[in-house]
């Protein structure tokens, strides 16, 4: 009787021993995953709130009530969308740039460039050199004629 609950003792140590060695073993895969997927989480809602940014700042500028309103307008509505996704619109650059002069039926290009910094990202460091991803979206929209209640 005692040897044969020495022998279940012993059988049960080992079976613990593996469990552990094989959770050693698959930790780094998980820490690579659990990175992986920060990591493109965060370049996802920066590159959501980019578009989001652009989109707003076009429709911001093409439907001002004066047309010298418009960049202007444009610029703190991309601004003040950044904030509102947390993200810090002093370091974002922001422009609205009309294609020839700024009037009706002219077209409005807005783009925004953001550097994403990634590393403090764990594990990171060894498949992304630099910290840092640049990220750029572009709208356009067009300043219509019967939105755009301009005096002359």
């Amino acid at each position: 009787m005692n040897r044969l609950r020495r022998f279940k003792h012993q059988k049960e140590h080992a079976e613990h021993g593996q469990a552990l060695l094989e959770f050693v073993l698959i930790l780094p895969f998980l820490f690579i995953i659990l990175a992986a997927l920060i990591y493109f989480g965060r370049l996802i809602y920066a590159s959501m709130a980019l578009n989001m940014a652009s989109y707003d700042a076009c429709r911001a500028a093409v439907e001002s009530l004066r047309r010298d309103d418009g960049q202007a307008q444009g610029l703190t509505a991309g601004r003040e969308t950044l904030e509102g996704f947390s993200m810090n619109a002093a370091s974002a650059r922001l422009t609205v740039t009309p294609q020839g002069k700024w009037d009706r039926g002219a077209w409005v290009r807005c783009r925004t460039d953001y550097t994403l910094k990634v590393n403090d990202i764990p594990m990171v460091q060894l498949f992304h050199t630099g910290g840092a991803v640049p990220l750029r979206t572009t709208r356009w929209s067009r300043i219509e004629t019967w939105r755009s209640w301009w005096e002359r």
